[in-house]
């Protein structure tokens, strides 16, 4: 059997973007606003820890799983 194989570098890429900009505002608005902001913050670092535990170790084209066809 052949196996599936896909990236999830865009995504990787994408929650790292999200949390750069988010991080680069959070000085620059009200207390209520950032505890928002933080929690936004938390929730990537989740997702982005997830995806990293599922999948293989970063490589040259981003991580990446193996899946076996049922």
């Amino acid at each position: 059997m052949a196996r599936i194989r896909f990236t999830l570098k865009n995504i990787t890429r994408e929650i790292r973007k999200a949390e750069k900009k988010l991080g680069a505002i959070r000085g620059k608005v009200v207390k209520a606003d950032q505890k928002k902001i933080d929690l936004h913050l938390r929730g990537l670092k989740k997702s982005y820890a997830t995806i990293a535990r599922h999948c293989r170790p970063e490589v040259r084209f981003g991580q990446s799983f193996t899946v076996k066809p049922k």
